[in-house]
């Protein structure tokens, strides 16, 4: 399980919170399951959420091996970078998922640099999603402004919390991936 299998966390999680959003996976045969919440899809999105979480744990298989490839779909457009606009919400709003804790994010957001960019207030609604262990924020601005003005204030926090995914990544481990005990031992040593 690496990167792909993370997408697929992020990817459900935004599906789940979307509305009207489903997934397509492509299996290995190049087979197309629908996942949605309707009664047509192969899956329904709280099935798909139970499927991913046992995949995660250690001591059960992975279950997600079979999917090849996966996007969201239905009523969520892609806007690129891992960016969401619901094309059923009324108001002016975009989505997307990280793998940070609520509060890391939080704190992200409050200290991304918006300034100059917008003079009505954006919200942020944060949502987490403990089975996933994924947070899927909703930026929203209840004036209309540009498409372009709220795209990047959902860049410049997306960004932030991104920067913050890379730093919690590199804390725990080296470059390689590897968990830096050494480093944390040859200081107990030297103290």
């Amino acid at each position: 399980m690496g990167d792909k299998f993370e997408q697929l966390r992020l990817s459900t999680a935004l599906a789940h919170l979307i509305p009207g959003a489903e997934l397509i996976l492509r299996s290995h045969d190049d087979v197309d399951y629908l996942v949605g919440n309707h009664p047509s899809a192969d899956f329904t999105i709280c099935e798909m959420r139970k499927l991913i979480a046992s995949s995660a744990c250690p001591s059960r298989p992975d279950f997600t091996k079979w999917i090849k490839e996966f996007e969201i779909h239905g009523a969520a457009s892609d806007l690129g970078v891992g960016i969401y606009r619901s094309l059923q919400s009324r108001g002016m709003s975009r989505w997307f998922s990280t793998t940070l804790r609520p509060e890391v994010v939080y704190e992200s957001l409050d200290h991304a640099d918006i300034d100059g960019i917008c003079s009505i207030p954006v919200d942020a609604t944060i949502t987490p999603d403990s089975l996933l262990g994924v947070t899927t924020v909703q930026i929203s601005v209840e004036e209309n402004v540009s498409d372009g003005t709220l795209n990047e204030l959902t860049l410049i926090g997306y960004s932030a919390c991104l920067i913050n995914e890379i730093s919690s990544s590199l804390e725990s481990g080296n470059a390689c991936g590897a968990p830096n005990h050494q480093t944390d031992r040859r200081r107990t040593q030297n103290s």
